[in-house]
């Protein structure tokens, strides 16, 4: 049985770790609600191997962004290559959106080192960090 001392010992323990839990709890919302206000890059990793900081676009490639979006088949990304399709030039201009800070990418760059999913995973974060919908 516990005396008296190891009682109160107990209960301030589970105290201090109750409140630690809460604790954490409200800084791990804090840097949720954070993150999302000053959205914050998403990353993405071509073929290269490489890790790429995909930032929100500025408020003039959202205009293009948004132009474009509406040409391109999305769920699809094989589709925009088909010759009648005609929709290869609109996919490109898009993708290299994400990459404005990255001058050695360019569609070439792409051409090589970007994937069908990879790219349909580029629109779809282009589309979450700038607030677009489908």
């Amino acid at each position: 049985m516990l005396n008296h001392q190891e009682d109160l010992e107990k209960k301030h323990a589970e105290m201090m770790n109750q409140e630690a839990v809460e604790r954490i709890k409200k800084q791990q919302d804090a840097d949720l609600v954070e993150a999302i206000f000053f959205e914050d890059d998403s990353e993405i990793m071509l073929r290269d191997g490489k890790a790429y900081r995909i930032p929100p676009v500025t408020l003039k490639d959202a205009r293009i962004l948004m132009k474009k979006l509406g040409t391109i088949h999305i769920d699809a990304i094989i589709l925009n290559f088909l010759p009648f399709e005609n929709k290869e030039e609109d996919l490109f201009d898009i993708l290299l959106l994400g990459f404005r800070n990255y001058p050695t990418v360019t569609r070439e760059y792409l051409d090589e080192h970007c994937d069908l999913e990879t790219a349909k995973k580029l629109i779809n974060i282009l589309i979450g960090l700038n607030g677009l919908k489908k």
